[in-house]
């Protein structure tokens, strides 16, 4: 058990780094659209933006098995879902939906399979 934690955890930790790009480069492409910047820069920040969702759909999807490893029954959205996804809504929404659903499932599994925490004891205070 506990190495599927550690799997998950580092699977988390990717997908968290992926979605962070993801949606990064989404806001800049945003601002771009937003400020009517140069149709060069918002299409660069497009052609990014898209560049950045398969690796978060493929670090989805692994997140997806390290869940369903320690739960079978976990909430999370496999690659069924993310083609469904991605055919009916557009790759960006996809690219944030589905490993938004996927990173708040390992969070709740990662923090029910851990060890509880003992309380933190105030520092004594100087006097």
């Amino acid at each position: 058990m506990r190495s599927l934690l550690e799997r998950l955890r580092r699977q988390r930790a990717l997908l968290l780094k992926a979605y962070l790009l993801h949606v990064g480069w989404l806001a800049s492409t945003c601002a771009f659209a937003a400020t009517d910047g140069q149709t060069l820069g918002l299409e660069a920040s497009l052609w990014l933006t898209l560049l950045t969702v398969p690796p978060v759909l493929v670090c989805t999807a692994s997140v997806h098995r390290a869940c369903r490893a320690i739960d079978p029954l976990a909430r999370t959205a496999g690659w069924g879902s993310i083609i469904v996804c991605t055919l009916l809504l557009t790759p960006l929404e996809s690219g944030l939906v589905l490993p938004l659903k996927n990173l708040l499932e390992s969070r709740r599994l990662l923090r029910r399979g851990s060890p509880p925490q003992p309380p933190r004891r105030a520092a004594p205070s100087p006097d």
